[in-house]
């Protein structure tokens, strides 16, 4: 229920304003079109807004103004998506923060509309107008920030030799094994990633930086580049180098270092006293930086899939089945029973995935729609454990579907353990709510493959 009634409060926040005059309330959104790119190492979510001037029935030179009232009012609706697609940390999107109710969307939107803005430029044609909207990524994280005071690593009981340094540099370029998992990913900016060492102490996350420096810098500097000149305000000129060696998280954001390397700053008050400063650097690969930011693409087609899923649930009294439009794609949230402490599917479970085949299969005959299988388990056991379990019970439903025939090239699965609980984990009843699969058919057309 809970994400049904943030997608409509989505639609409804962003949708054309209640004074609007009627010509613009007309105005088919196919008139208008963006395109966003994010720039990690610059902090700035940069928008091309596109205005097709005929389409619109806008003439010039009369109708110069008219073009820019109509994309300054609907810049907000453009960019929620792509906004809300940036990742928090190594476990939500902006969406989820949002869903979580720990920032609104007013306050999205708020920063939206005070962006800066070009003013339109018309092409010499008269056919359209553009304008660039640039936003202060910092303006977002700061939103995040909700800590008085910031808390110091203890100093470790195991020592190494180790001295004063200036800055971190964390190389987390390229390749590396994700904890947990036995796959291998590249490492993703977010807002707030955190350092783990090799044993998953944490090392660095938000609240043990200042909180202003953190508002008005960010928590870390991302680049890609090997010129440590570069990164000088940041990390000074003689700054601890460190090479990552795993990555952790649903969304790969956290960089894991050697419990070596963890100890030559943690054994040191001066270098401690770095982290509080915000003195880190990462190095991510270049097209992880500054990239074109890509949401799926919901058409006409995508929503009368939904609405022919959610009438077969109503009309064939699907149990314990919940579909909601996701920001990714329409999202099957369901309650499967397993064997405990096992992969294996309980046999009554049979039945329901029949049924959830056959609703997979009624989307996806023009191949427009991809399928990932996303596997939660309660916080029980130790964490690589239930990562494992989430994984093999993830293949288990999977296998499960192409069994039923769903077309297994069309399949990516992830388990997250118990990353992502819906209810908390003190009582049967919850960890029972968060022992769950979630199906996702995402459009084809935008689907980006990463390592799952």
């Amino acid at each position: 229920m809970k994400k049904i009634l943030f997608a409509f409060a989505v639609s409804a926040f962003f949708s054309t304003a209640g004074n609007l005059s009627s010509a613009y309330a007309q105005i088919d959104n196919s008139t208008l079109s963006s395109k966003s790119q994010v720039d990690w190492t610059e902090k700035k979510f940069t928008s091309k807004i596109s205005l097709e001037l005929k389409k619109a029935g806008i003439e010039l030179p009369a109708g110069r103004n008219s073009a820019e009232s109509l994309i300054k009012i609907k810049t907000p609706s453009l960019l929620k998506n792509p906004i809300l697609s940036l990742y928090v940390d190594s476990a939500n999107y902006i969406g989820d923060v949002i869903l979580e109710e720990t920032i609104t969307l007013e306050q999205i939107t708020d920063i939206i509309e005070n962006a800066g803005q070009t003013f339109p430029v018309f092409s010499q044609d008269g056919d359209s107008a553009e304008t660039t909207n640039v936003i202060d990524m910092n303006k977002i994280g700061k939103l995040l920030v909700r800590h008085r005071y910031p808390y110091t690593p203890e100093e470790p009981i195991d020592i190494v030799s180790s001295r004063e340094y200036t800055g971190i540099i964390i190389d987390a370029r390229g390749t590396v094994p994700v904890h947990g998992e036995f796959v291998s990913s590249e490492v993703f900016p977010a807002f707030f990633p955190t350092v783990w060492d090799e044993d998953m102490n944490i090392v660095y996350e938000k609240n043990i930086a200042d909180r202003k420096t953190v508002q008005s810098e960010g928590l870390v500097e991302y680049n890609w580049q090997d010129n440590f000149e570069i990164y000088e305000k940041k990390a000074g000129g003689n700054p601890l180098y460190i090479k990552a060696c795993k990555v952790y998280g649903r969304n790969r954001t956290d960089p894991i270092i050697r419990r070596r390397d963890a100890l030559k700053i943690l054994t040191v008050e001066a270098n401690r006293k770095l982290l509080r400063d915000g003195k880190v650097v990462i190095l991510l690969d270049k097209k992880n930086l500054v990239y074109d930011v890509k949401i799926p693409e919901k058409t006409p087609e995508y929503y009368a899939s939904y609405k022919e899923i959610k009438k077969y649930i109503y009309e064939n009294k699907v149990p314990d089945i919940d579909v909601t439009d996701s920001l990714t794609g329409i999202l099957f949230s369901v309650d499967l029973k397993f064997i405990p402490d096992s992969p294996e599917l309980l046999p009554q479970e049979a039945p329901r995935i029949r049924k959830i085949a056959e609703m997979l299969h009624s989307i996806i005959k023009n191949n427009e729609f991809t399928i990932l299988v996303e596997g939660h388990t309660a916080d029980l056991g130790k964490p690589v454990g239930q990562m494992n379990l989430s994984i093999e019970r993830t293949r288990t439903v999977m296998k499960a579907l192409v069994g039923e025939g769903i077309p297994e090239k069309i399949f990516t699965y992830k388990g997250y353990g118990a990353m992502r609980p819906v209810a908390p984990n003190t009582t049967e009843e919850g960890r029972a709510q968060n022992r769950r699969v979630d199906i996702t058919a995402r459009p084809k057309a935008t689907y980006i493959q990463r390592d799952w």
